[in-house]
């Protein structure tokens, strides 16, 4: 089977990919992404990187194409979320929290 999206990364991508991981300090998610692509600039398939860092294959597969598409920093970090209305209005939280304490 022919890959649609190959992930090629340059030498500087995988000294920071590799410095993301070795440091720790990012949200896991975002780890997960890292050592997928570097598995996948390897030339591994999808079934053995998604058993390896145990993620759906289909997470391989769209963090490869995030990386084709929109480069490291759009595969690695998660897109804002629009804000969500609160389901209380100000009245009802006070009188909420008013009445349980």
């Amino acid at each position: 089977m022919v890959k649609k999206y190959i992930v090629d990364l340059s030498e500087e991508e995988v000294y920071q990919l590799q410095t993301l991981i070795k440091k720790g300090k990012h949200k896991a998610r975002t780890i997960t992404r890292a050592y997928i692509l570097l598995m996948a600039s390897e030339g591994k398939i999808d079934q053995v990187i998604a058993s390896t860092v145990r993620v759906h294959i289909s997470t391989v597969e769209r963090t490869r194409e995030k990386f084709v598409i929109g480069g490291l920093d759009f595969a690695l970090n998660e897109r804002p979320h629009p804000p969500k209305p609160h389901k209380l209005e100000d009245k009802q939280e006070a009188f909420l929290s008013h009445s349980l304490f």
